[in-house]
């Protein structure tokens, strides 16, 4: 039996006032809707004039003293002029980063830790096959992304990558240090 062809799709129109988008039948679409933020944090003094909560790109302090904001709902204007992307890779590096700086507060240090511009994904390419893509956002003129190529060894990575965020026990110990020695054999900045 022969699997189904795709067909070709083509997109004919995207509104940008709403969700809709209108393409002929057949084949794939990538997309990434609109960025906004939450009502709650639109409302709130935190928030500029666009509803997003400026910080500062290395500590996350906001404007308040000792209030700090973290991933998609922060505005960090890279030097290029352009936002620091919405990913959970920098979520995850702004929490760690935030966590250090309160816990020397509290212990009465002078805290430390920033957040260094640091991102990476894993991208699924289909058929057991993945790339994987970091760079560092807060280089100067314009960010430092690399992309190796896709291959088997990046899906692996990335199946790890998803058993490490949503496993537990053993199985989550083991992807985690799977990970940490992969970023050490790489040479990619990252850690878990």
């Amino acid at each position: 039996m022969t699997p189904p062809q795709p067909q070709e799709r083509r997109v004919l129109a995207i509104s940008a006032h709403s969700d809709d988008i209108e393409f002929t039948s057949g084949g794939s679409l990538a997309a990434v809707p609109p960025h906004r933020p939450p009502p709650v944090v639109k409302a709130s003094s935190l928030a500029n004039e666009a509803g997003w909560i400026p910080v500062d790109k290395q500590t996350l302090q906001t404007r308040f003293e000792n209030v700090y904001a973290i991933g998609d709902v922060t505005a960090i204007i890279l030097k290029n002029g352009l936002p620091l992307p919405k990913a959970g890779a920098f979520a995850h590096a702004e929490a760690e980063a935030v966590a250090a700086r309160i816990a020397a507060q509290i212990d009465g240090r002078a805290p430390q830790a920033e957040f260094d511009g640091v991102g990476y994904c894993w991208i699924e390419a289909g058929g057991g096959s993945a790339g994987f893509a970091s760079g560092q956002f807060y280089a100067e003129p314009n960010p430092v992304v690399g992309q190796p190529r896709s291959g088997r060894l990046w899906h692996w990575g990335k199946v790890m990558f998803e058993t490490y965020w949503m496993g537990e026990g053993f199985r989550r110990s083991v992807a985690r240090s799977g990970l940490n020695m992969g970023a050490k054999l790489f040479g990619i900045p990252a850690s878990l």
